[in-house]
Order: C-alpha cells, then sequence, then structure tokens
C-alpha cells in the first residue's frame, strides 16, 4: 500500500517518523525518473533514458524496495504517464506512443516480460487505476476502456459525450473506483463529474461543472473534485454538498481521510472538513511552494523544494522536515518513504 489506491486518496496507514537515508543510487543511462509504484517489497521506477544517440527509449526498473538493487529493467516503447498500478504478479502502466495516440502496456512483476498491449487512438495521459482484476484508462477523446488486467482483452469502451455543448470531453487524470462505480471528471468543456457502473459502463449520473482540473477522489460516501480554485464536494450519489475557495489552486493532487480534504494553494495547504468548513491551514516558511500532500498515519507529508515536511494531520501543526533534494511526489510505506531525487537518482528513507 503506496497511497495509490482506487479511490486516489493518497492515505497509508503509518509511515517512518523523521527519517534518515538508508540507501540512495542512481541508474545507469538514466536522466530522470517518475514517481514509483511499491508492491511486494518492490519499487517500479518509470525512468527518461533519451539521449542523443537514442532520442526515444524510456524504461521500466523493478527495484529491491530494502536495497535498492536492480531486479530488472524492460524498454520501453511508449512514455510513460505517471506511476504504474501492480495487481498480483502485473505491472499495467499507460503512456503515450505519439501526440495524438495512446498505448497499455502490461508486464510481469517478477521478470518484467512484456505480456500484452491494447493500443488506444487517441491522446491518453492518465495512469490506469486497477481494481477488481480490471484496469480502467479514459482517454481525451472522452472514451473510458475497461480492461481485463489478466489478458488484455477489452471488457468495454465507454464514449462520453459533452451534452452542455460547451466543448469537448477530455479525460486527463486517472479514473476513482470505490465498490461499483467508477468516477471521472472532464478537463474541458463542462462536462465535470460523470460516474458510470464498472460491470459495463453504463451512465449512472453526472454532476456539470467547469473543468476538472484536480481528482476525482473518492473515500467512504464523499466524492472531491477540483475545479481551479474551488474544491467541490459530492455524495457518491451526485448530489454536491459544498464548495470550498482556494486562493491561486494549484493543478495538484487531493489527498483524502477520514477527517479532511488536503488541497493545495500557491503558498498553502487547506486542510477541509467533510463538511466543506476550514479546520486549518500550513504555509511554509519563506514564501517556499506547497508540495504534493500525502497522509501517513496521523501526519500528512508534503515533498517540495527539496524536503519532505510532516505536519500533524489534526492540527497542521509542524513535525518534522528533512532534506532530500529534488522535487516530485513521495511514495510511502510503514517502513520507508521513497523519493526521487536530482536527474536519475533514488532515495529510501526510514528507522535505521
Amino acid at each position: 500500500m503506496d497511497g495509490h489506491d482506487g479511490g486516489h486518496t493518497r492515505q497509508v496507514d503509518d509511515g517512518p517518523s523523521d527519517p534518515a537515508t538508508v540507501w540512495g543510487r542512481e541508474l545507469d543511462g538514466v536522466r530522470a525518473t517518475g514517481t514509483p509504484a511499491l508492491a511486494d517489497g518492490r519499487l517500479y521506477v518509470p525512468a527518461d533514458a533519451v539521449s542523443s544517440e537514442s532520442r526515444s527509449f524510456h524504461r521500466l526498473y523493478a527495484l529491491n524496495a530494502s536495497t535498492g538493487e536492480t531486479r530488472w529493467w524492460a524498454p520501453l516503447r511508449i512514455d510513460l504517464n505517471g506511476t504504474p498500478a501492480v495487481v498480483g504478479d502485473r505491472v499495467v502502466a499507460t503512456g503515450k506512443r505519439s501526440l495524438e495516440r495512446g498505448r497499455v502496456l502490461c508486464f510481469g512483476s517478477r521478470y518484467g516480460e512484456e505480456e500484452w498491449l491494447y493500443d488506444v487512438d487517441a491522446r491518453l495521459t492518465a495512469p490506469p487505476t486497477v481494481d477488481g482484476g480490471v484496469a480502467y484508462v479514459p482517454d481525451w477523446s472522452g472514451t473510458v476502456h475497461a480492461l481485463w488486467v489478466a489478458d488484455g482483452s477489452l471488457l468495454w469502451s465507454q464514449q462520453i459525450d459533452d451534452t452542455t455543448k460547451q466543448g469537448n470531453t477530455t479525460f486527463a487524470t486517472p479514473a476513482a473506483v470505490d465498490s461499483d462505480t467508477l468516477y471521472v471528471g472532464s478537463n474541458s468543456g463542462a462536462t465535470g463529474v460523470v460516474a458510470l457502473g464498472t460491470d459495463a459502463g453504463e451512465e449512472l449520473w453526472r454532476a456539470e461543472t467547469d473543468p476538472v482540473t484536480g481528482g476525482p477522489v473518492v473515500r467512504d460516501d464523499l466524492l472531491v473534485v477540483q475545479s481551479y480554485g474551488l474544491v467541490i464536494g459530492y455524495g457518491t450519489d451526485g448530489e454536491q454538498r459544498w464548495v470550498f475557495n482556494v486562493l491561486d489552486g494549484e493543478n495538484r493532487p487531493l489527498a483524502v481521510d477520514d477527517q479532511h480534504v488536503y488541497a493545495v494553494g500557491r503558498g498553502t495547504l487547506y486542510a477541509i472538513t467533510h463538511d466543506g468548513e476550514r479546520s486549518w491551514t500550513y504555509e511554509p516558511e519563506q514564501g517556499a511552494r506547497v508540495g504534493v500532500p500525502t497522509v501517513a498515519g496521523d501526519s500528512v507529508l508534503l515533498r517540495a523544494e527539496g524536503r519532505i515536511t510532516a505536519l500533524s494531520a489534526a492540527t497542521g501543526e509542524k513535525r518534522w522536515s528533512t532534506a532530500t533534494g529534488g522535487r516530485g511526489e513521495a511514495v510511502v510505506s510503514p517502513e520507508a518513504l521513497f523519493v526521487t531525487g536530482e536527474d536519475s537518482r533514488l532515495l529510501a528513507l526510514g528507522t535505521e
């Protein structure tokens, strides 16, 4: 569990307190690494190995999470979209074949052999969401694809039209799934949030909004999206419950625990209750930017400006902060934090 659950809550049960570096390494021939996935003691790391000799060469690495040792790596014919999804003995990733064409790839988690691929004739930027043996992939044409992870066969495909006639429907961010319902948010037009049944992709309801720039995130009976500076809370039946204004809202992932929704403004982290009220705010020192929030037990971890900072989830009080270099998201487990550093550097931080 690394916070990348089907509901995209960015919450884990616990994380290390005031951790120190356990290991660090660079990947040979790699100029940049993306946010890894963590599962069963392995890190699955997207890597950019483009060079003057090879202008379109990307890789997926599997590393031992305890030591950083490479277990395998696979060359890719696509530029990966964010963090892959891991389910059982399969690793599923999405990427771009070209600007207007995408691909879904599946690898065996033990040796990295390619199991299957599925091509999408539309722009694809959303990482996959996997639940119940099915990978859900929305694309920029407004289509949602549901694929069986076991063999890549198509379970269903559903085109979502913009009934408001205010623009096209485009899905740039991953879907969220809870039980038998899938939620997608359109990044253009006024389609807003659409709920689909997971069995056949039938539309259950939609809530029209301006473009969705963050989310959807679902936890229990609360569904949350962000539209620029507005964070909007819905019931899972589509009824709007509240709207919260975030000053200079940034395009950062939301996090949700059993008490709060955590949203990022340009220089502020907002903790919003499930009733849509402000609980507390946190502003970093010297005007530093706020990073991506992840909830670890009773702490909120922020990764930005070369540091990880832990706050009390109840009050926003700073608990500890440590330098890591680099930027991007932290991957959190009870035993360790994993971060990407400068260039191709990876760090594991824990309690020695």
